[in-house]
């Protein structure tokens, strides 16, 4: 009698498949509606990324202008997809991120190459740079009299 006790017990245990289904029918759908948000994050971060490189790069490159008491152009190539600076090393854009420059009319090389020129005592010539990616912004600031970079919504 203990024996057919224990068969019960047996057969009794685990999920049925119907369950089962339920089961991944729901994680179906959590994950249909949490892969946009989580992707969404993702674009937020690398732009992010992105403009904190960028802010390093002109503060650098400031920095260095005034340290070596020399003009020094920082420069960014919309069509390569790139910027940097005798004092900061040449640097690529994340995939997707477009570009738009506000610049001063002097300071371009090429028709996709334009930058900014700071000068040894901490002034620049100015303007901003708007990154974007997936309908969201950052745009950087470069103050002319100060030389200074700051995130902005309007420079």
């Amino acid at each position: 009698m203990t024996a057919m006790l224990d068969e019960n017990k047996a057969s009794e245990a685990g999920f049925t498949l119907v369950e089962m289904l339920v089961v991944l029918a729901i994680l179906a759908i959590t994950a249909t509606f949490a892969a946009p948000l989580l992707s969404s994050g993702s674009s937020t971060l690398r732009l992010e990324m992105a403009s904190g490189e960028m802010t390093a790069a002109l503060r650098v490159t400031r920095s260095a202008a005034i340290t070596r008491n020399a003009e020094l152009d920082f420069l960014i190539d919309v069509d390569r997809r790139t910027f940097g600076s005798p004092a900061a090393p040449q640097r690529a854009f994340a995939p997707g991120i477009d570009v738009k420059l506000t610049f001063a009319s002097g300071i371009r090389d090429t028709a996709s190459v334009a930058g900014f020129k700071f000068f040894p005592d901490g002034s620049s010539t100015g303007g901003d740079v708007t990154l974007l990616l997936r309908g969201q912004r950052v745009k950087l600031c470069v103050d002319w009299l100060a030389g200074m970079v700051s995130k902005a919504s309007d420079c």
